[in-house]
């Protein structure tokens, strides 16, 4: 080893050699002061890998022409990603709180294999071409651009969003998931490439037994691509979800298992949203839509990426979704992406320049937004207005840009570019945000330049009257930053999932995890308040009342926060017996307006202290951990002896959570008539009286409660979403 070492030096300090070690070891130290890449980590190790991939076949071939042996050209390739791994480590130490071996296993999974079979291909190149330049880059770029389609093609004809590339390395999806580990299928597909290399040395050094039963073995792996998991067809994928129904122009496929009722619930959804969206649009263009729709989103991640990230492929017309609940809550978003393909730029049916190749994600996401229209506690444009008001709201014109786009909090770039969006849709007609989806071009969809659009909407929002209570509503939703600006993001994204695996098996192994998360981003109270309801789990409530009161102190100034920590030192304060404690901050957070939910759990709470008995011990059990059934039946026995505000609103809740429709509404129906019912609990008990009527068939009585006129634009917006729901589902 001694020997090989020397050599390695050796060739290093070739004057050919070093130019191009320097040129890559210098290139991949840049990166590092990128975001993201200051550790150690996926970013780093996958920004190396096609750095080696473009740059590595000159480093190698300089070796190769020295003579060097397939494990020295290895090393003289490996080496050159050393110094950026040094730096980053450095770096991470030495300038942040963040572990430099927090996701240090994706270092040699992704860059040695990478590295190895570069070398490889790069030694058999040389034995080819005999030192002729010309025919060397030739050769290199035929492996290169066969390489991309190897890769490409999958991604453009199949259902997966994951991509496995033997030079560059590894693609999970998109990189909204935060939480990132090293599947299977990765692991799998390196062994492949290991064997590869190997085999491409064994040729090159004449050992054609050994390189032809080492690439035999690299093939056999290949073609068994969709088994282990790194390669997905449509037919692999619907096997392993084992549903499929196709009803008027659309096709579901649907996982195993899933009750006839389901389904039909499920039709149900995806009809409705095609009958919105045909409305908005004013035309439906021809043709079937596909929607995939995954059990888990460990099953999503595993058939095709992208385990939490929801997606559509346009040029497919189909969405891939996780089963999140009824009415799915993005369903309508994704099928914009795919109906709306027709009118996007070839080849890929979304709003790009370039031939179609330069994509404006802002326009292309803002653009199913805005035809979603998504309706919260706030509509849209309100949700915008709110985040200016808290100077959370970005720049709009550079919003519209790539760059502009996937460096704003995702959260805020979807919701103003969809508010901005349909504002033009409302302000200058559907058929210009039509003509704009074609290549993104402003000036000549709407007739004036960007900058000026983006001027007038904001000016739009600055009319909008929003009170306090919406105000903070936003901050609330909106304050968390990018991946790109929390600090060790993944770290803490790991750290959370394995803290709430172990919360039952190993609590104090979990608070373990929690500390370090909150060590590691003081600022977010979600880490404390999590830490918090662990101590009172664990008995250690001194632990948790300090630790509650310590939160309250630092957030002060920040309303929203300060409201997340008061609730839960409200309860320990409630549980302990200090009820003065818990009456003054519930008291205290309803002057600050902070959120209907806030608020009404107040109200209730407040109003809990007013009962006795049976009421009062079925209120307090409501608030507790606990068997929800547990919960619904004490709700009922104490509405037999009582006709308070709290049991019959949380009564009505748990019925309606536990889909027993039509007995929630005949608890909710009269509660509603109470005139001196707080606006926050009578808006709720509207919304679920609302649901509960759609369950259970009764359109008109969802009508009656939609033209109340009390409770806002949002809550009428999200109560005619259910009104035409309900009359669309009774068509014949």
């Amino acid at each position: 080893m001694r020997e090989v070492l020397f050599r390695v030096s050796w060739l290093l300090a070739r004057r050919a050699v070093t130019v191009a070690w320097v040129a890559l070891a210098s290139l991949q130290c840049a990166l590092t002061f990128l975001p993201l890449m200051a550790l150690p980590g996926y970013e780093l190790s996958a920004a190396s890998c096609l750095v080696l991939t473009f740059g590595g076949p000159f480093l190698a071939m300089a070796a190769a022409r020295k003579g060097a042996s397939p494990l020295e050209l290895t090393l003289v390739v490996l080496s050159s990603t050393l110094p950026a791994l040094v730096v980053a480590f450095l770096r991470t130490s030495l300038g942040s709180h963040c572990d430099p071996f927090a996701t240090i296993g994706f270092v040699p999974v992704l860059i040695i294999p990478s590295a190895l079979v570069i070398s490889g291909v790069a030694a058999a190149i040389a034995h080819l071409s005999k030192k002729r330049k010309l025919v060397t880059v030739g050769l290199w770029a035929l492996v290169i651009l066969f390489s991309a389609f190897a890769t490409v093609w999958p991604l453009l004809a199949g259902p997966q969003v994951f991509a496995f590339n033997h030079l560059g390395g590894y693609m999970p999806g998109p990189l909204y998931d935060e939480e990132l580990s090293i599947p299977s299928s990765l692991l799998w597909f390196r062994l492949a490439t290991v064997l590869l290399a190997l085999g491409l040395f064994a040729l090159v050094q004449r050992r054609r037994l050994a390189g032809v039963v080492l690439i035999a073995s690299f093939l056999g792996i290949e073609f068994n691509g969709t088994a282990l998991g790194f390669r997905a067809t449509d037919e692999s994928v619907s096997a392993a979800l084992g549903g499929v129904l196709e009803q008027d122009g659309l096709v579901l496929h649907y996982p195993r298992g899933v009750s006839d009722e389901e389904v039909a619930r499920m039709v149900g959804d995806l009809r409705f949203r095609l009958h919105q969206l045909t409305e908005f649009f004013g035309a439906t263009p021809e043709g079937k839509v596909t929607v995939w729709w995954y059990r888990s989103p460990d099953e999503k991640q595993r058939l095709v990426g992208a385990a939490h990230t929801q997606f559509a492929k346009p040029w497919r017309r189909e969405v891939h979704v996780n089963s999140l609940g009824f009415p799915h809550p993005v369903i309508k978003h994704e099928l914009v992406h795919a109906l709306a393909a027709p009118w996007g730029a070839p080849p890929f049916g979304v709003a790009a320049s370039w031939s179609g190749l330069i994509p404006h994600v802002g326009v292309i996401e803002g653009f199913a937004v805005a035809a979603d229209n998504p309706i919260d506690e706030l509509t849209l444009h309100q949700w915008a207005a709110a985040m200016k008001r808290k100077e959370l709201l970005p720049d709009v014109a550079q919003l519209m840009t790539p760059q502009g786009f996937y460096g704003t909090p995702h959260s805020r770039a979807y919701t103003v570019a969809g508010s901005f969006l349909r504002w033009l849709a409302e302000t200058h007609g559907k058929e210009k945000l039509r003509a704009l989806y074609r290549d993104g071009d402003f000036e000549r969809a709407f007739g004036q330049p960007l900058p000026t659009l983006a001027s007038d909407y904001t000016k739009h929002l600055d009319e909008l009257k929003l009170s306090a209570e919406q105000i903070n509503q936003a901050f609330g939703r909106f304050r968390r930053g990018s991946l790109f600006d929390r600090p060790c993001a993944r770290e803490v994204a790991r750290l959370s999932s394995d803290a709430s695996d172990l919360l039952g098996a190993d609590p104090i192994a979990a608070m373990k995890l929690l500390d370090r998360c909150r060590a590691l981003q003081p600022d977010e109270p979600t880490h404390a308040l999590a830490e918090a309801q662990l101590l009172r789990r664990l008995g250690k409530r001194d632990d948790a009342r300090a630790l509650l009161e310590s939160e309250l102190t630092r957030l002060k100034d920040e309303p929203t926060s300060w409201a997340e920590a008061a609730m839960a030192r409200a309860d320990l304060a409630f549980e302990d017996g200090q009820l003065d404690v818990a009456e003054a901050l519930w008291k205290q957070l309803l002057e600050l307006h902070i959120s209907p939910a806030i608020e009404r759990t107040a109200l209730v709470r407040l109003e809990t202290l007013k009962l006795s008995g049976t009421a009062r011990a079925a209120a307090q059990k409501y608030f507790a951990p606990g068997s929800e059934d547990a919960k619904t039946l004490a709700l009922r026995d104490a509405a037999k002896e009582s006709d308070a505000m709290p049991v019959r609103y949380l009564l009505g809740r748990r019925l309606q959570q536990a889909q027993e429709s039509v007995a929630a509404l005949e608890i909710l129906e009269p509660l509603l008539t109470n005139s001196e019912l707080p606006p926050a609990i009578a808006k709720e008990s509207a919304r679920l009286a609302i649901e509960a009527a759609f369950f259970s068939g009764q359109c008109e009585k969802i009508e009656a409660l939609r033209t109340t006129q009390r409770h806002g634009a949002a809550f009428e917006a999200r109560a005619t979403d259910w009104l035409d729901r309900c009359r669309f589902m009774k068509r014949p």
